[in-house]
């Protein structure tokens, strides 16, 4: 538990495995995003085996609803409530991204009003879920991009999201944060620069782990020497 998250994937938009991270609570597995390549790894392993019980409740908490972080939602849903005869919970960051998920389960993807439960954070009454942060990520999703404060195993757990600087997290970066961030090695306008993020993190006492990577050889060529680690994936 030493990590707090564990991902099915770390990668970004366009490698095999997006970025999808988990951990469990009680009797209920978490996923934050998940991507079709995060549904077909949690499909092989079992959702029971990833919450290590029976009869797992499976929540998945959304950032954005870009393809590579909830493609695989709608599928996960017809899975559970078809096969495994459970219902999801989806946590939605705000009420209005809450409302374009509604009509991508129920419009576009045919989902069964009774096979899954669509909540905020206002709704959600989770004791690990401190609330979402609103960041800047795709100016066409402008409003509707965030991130989340967590708290799991004990730990205080900031969970970045796609969001093009650090700058809206650092007020949450608290002594023993652990720090879950995307990170790129190129130089774009819609996702964090490594050297920024370094420099920014540097001095704190948190744990910084990078996610989302579209390169992780070479981010963890970059990363060495500055404490900074990958995210860890599952086994």
């Amino acid at each position: 538990m030493g990590k707090c998250l564990t991902f099915l994937g770390r990668g970004s938009a366009f490698t095999d495995e997006q970025n999808g991270a988990f951990f469990t609570d009680g009797g209920e597995l978490v996923l934050i995003d998940c991507p079709m390549s995060s549904f077909n790894k949690l499909r092989r392993l079992g959702a029971d085996t990833l919450a290590g019980s029976e009869n797992a409740a499976v929540t998945v908490i959304v950032t954005h609803t870009h393809g590579d972080h909830v493609g695989g939602v709608p599928m996960l849903i017809h899975y559970m409530y078809h096969v495994m005869k459970r219902k999801v919970t989806v946590i939605a960051p705000s009420g209005e991204v809450a409302d374009d998920l509604r009509f991508l389960f129920d419009r576009l993807e045919g989902c069964s009003p009774d096979s899954y439960e669509l909540l905020t954070p206002e709704t959600a009454e989770r004791a690990w879920l401190l609330g979402a942060v609103p960041t800047h990520h795709s100016p066409a999703l402008e409003g509707r991009c965030f991130g989340y404060r967590l708290r799991v195993y004990g730990k205080n757990v900031v969970y970045t999201g796609d969001s093009s600087s650090i700058d809206p997290f650092l007020p949450y970066l608290e002594p023993g944060t652990y720090l879950y961030s995307e990170v790129s090695l190129y130089d774009t306008p819609v996702h964090t620069a490594l050297p920024d993020l370094l420099a920014k993190t540097a001095g704190r006492d948190i744990r910084l782990f990078l996610m989302h990577l579209d390169d992780a050889e070479k981010t963890g060529e970059a990363i060495k020497g500055t404490g900074a680690e990958l995210a860890p994936l599952l086994g």
